[in-house]
């Protein structure tokens, strides 16, 4: 099917700027996952400035856009017939009620297509505050087939994004199970219910520092003769890999290896996955004594064990750091090792679960990807 394309100019318009003034209004913040939220029930605080007088009316219909404008940060106020936003977001009016669904439009204007356009067009050098000009954002040209047809692509989109959020939850609930398992099996160490041996943490786990090579040495490509060199922020992002010669990885580490973030903000995060060598601000935790890996790496993440270490984490070259002697001091215990491998096969049948979730969620990204490149071209 044809779809026709039309110039953002023929759907909306800017719209008349009204002030909060001394008026009051449920206040919203952007998100951009789900648009517009109210902050209390989002972030569980008050996101915005004490004085509001000069944030903006948005009425129930009207399009807000935030920045970046490239990430998809724009959504439709439809949680309040009249609620104030950011004085630096822009409200737009839709031109047409009657050949425009809003739910339809703020998809498109989400979509790869919108996306790449915004991409090409965007101006000023700080990356999350380029913006595009109005008129060039008025110049977008929107695929706009017929309302029902609209109503109907909307829909579909909405179903396939809500099995991508109940994909998600899912996910996010099985990557907390670990923690229940180990609190189920064997308490809260502090506590130790089950009466297992007692012992500090540096009589089960021996806590190796890292090298780092001098950053002369730091290569960017991968090769035969070369090492992954992990630092902190490769735990958050994949993005940017670093690499040393083999001859220098002094202290390398297998995936399985359970890895202390020393430095931060953050500080005192539990990691593993990643093998290579690892630099001063990473900690390699070794099983000392009768202990497994997956003991120890599920040990460290216990709640009061964790808020315990970063509350008393140390100053050290204008950032955090753990402080290794009173890590070293913390109650443990040591509990039976057929205890501890019942504990493990536990955690292989999760993973087993964890994998599946996670190619389910992929599949139902790349649904959603497709339904948004069919609809938005007539393929569907």
């Amino acid at each position: 099917m044809s779809v026709a394309a039309v110039p953002l100019s023929k759907l909306l318009r800017p719209a008349k700027t009204i002030k909060a003034a001394n008026g009051d209004y449920p206040l919203l913040s952007m998100t951009m996952k789900n648009g517009l939220v109210d902050p209390l029930t989002k972030f569980k605080k008050r996101i915005a400035s004490d004085d509001t007088s000069n944030y903006k009316v948005v009425k129930r219909g009207q399009l807000v856009v935030g920045f970046p404008i490239d990430e998809g940060v724009l959504s439709f106020q439809m949680l309040h017939d009249e609620a104030i936003v950011s004085p630096a977001y822009g409200i737009w009016d839709i031109v047409c009620d009657d050949s425009v669904d809003r739910s339809y439009l703020e998809a498109f204007l989400k979509s790869p297509i919108a996306i790449a356009y915004y991409l090409a067009k965007l101006r000023s050098t700080t990356a999350r505050r380029r913006s595009l000009d109005r008129e060039t954002f008025l110049d977008l040209l929107v695929h706009l087939p017929p309302l029902g047809e609209q109503i109907r692509i909307a829909d579909m989109l909405d179903q396939a994004d809500r099995l991508r959020d109940n994909r998600t939850m899912a996910l996010s609930k099985l990557e907390g199970l670990g923690k229940s398992i180990f609190i189920e099996m064997f308490g809260e160490p502090a506590q130790n219910p089950n009466k297992f041996r007692a012992c500090k943490l540096q009589d089960v786990i021996k806590i190796v520092g890292g090298s780092q090579p001098a950053k002369k040495h730091f290569l960017y490509e991968d090769g035969p003769e070369n090492v992954r060199f992990v630092q902190t922020r490769d735990f958050r992002t994949d993005a940017y890999k670093t690499y040393v010669p083999k001859t220098l990885a002094k202290r390398p580490f297998q995936e399985d290896d359970v890895i202390i973030g020393r430095y931060g903000p953050p500080v005192f995060q539990i990691f593993r996955g990643l093998s290579g060598t690892y630099n001063v601000a990473l900690m390699k935790a070794e099983p000392k004594g009768d202990v497994t890996k997956d003991f120890i790496y599920y040990l460290l993440q216990a709640p009061r064990l964790h808020a315990h270490v970063v509350s008393n984490s140390e100053r050290t070259a204008g950032q955090s750091g753990v402080n290794l002697t009173l890590l070293n001091d913390y109650p443990a215990f040591e509990p039976p090792m057929k205890l501890q491998q019942e504990f493990s096969n536990r955690l292989l049948s999760l993973k087993s679960l964890t994998t599946q979730a996670e190619n389910s969620l992929k599949f139902s990204d790349k649904l959603y990807s497709s339904i948004q490149h069919r609809a938005f071209r007539g393929e569907l």
